[in-house]
């Protein structure tokens, strides 16, 4: 279909080959933010493993909980924990890129969170999206004043 297509353009103009040229990149890119939906880039899928800290625990105990990262995108990532996360938790995320060893650390906000498997210990699926460390510290300042 494609040779066929090629072939019958053979002997269109320039101009007119400019103009199809032209619709079919607004055609493409209107594909493309359609599949995107409300996000703003895609996700790459993955399988890193990493660890995570809840801002929210260490008030009482530094504990660092295993994660494997399943996708991750400019503005954020999606993970699975054996764990309890609440939406609305601020979250470091800390992994080695696979390639060439390099430590990187995320400060992330739960902005989804999907119990997978129940039970004692339960599963979740999580969806957060990378924060700056001004939202880190108004985090910190509400939990501190919330027993005042």
């Amino acid at each position: 279909m494609i040779d066929k297509i090629m072939a019958s353009l053979e002997s269109l103009p320039t101009e007119d080959l400019l103009n199809i040229r032209t619709n079919l990149d607004e055609l493409i890119k209107s594909k493309y933010d359609d599949d995107l939906g409300k996000r703003k880039g895609r996700r790459a899928k993955v399988k890193i493993s990493g660890n995570l800290e809840i801002e929210r625990e260490k008030e009482f105990f530094y504990k660092f909980h295993k994660i494997i990262i399943q996708e991750m995108s400019v503005n954020g990532l999606v993970f699975s924990i054996n764990g309890t996360v609440i939406d609305g938790d601020i979250l470091c995320v800390s992994f080695r890129v696979p390639t060439t060893g390099e430590k990187k650390i995320i400060d992330c906000q739960a902005i989804r969170v999907k119990e997978v498997k129940p039970g004692t210990i339960p599963q979740y699926e999580v969806v957060a999206m990378a924060v700056g460390k001004e939202a880190v510290k108004k985090y910190k300042d509400i939990l501190r004043k919330r027993g005042q």
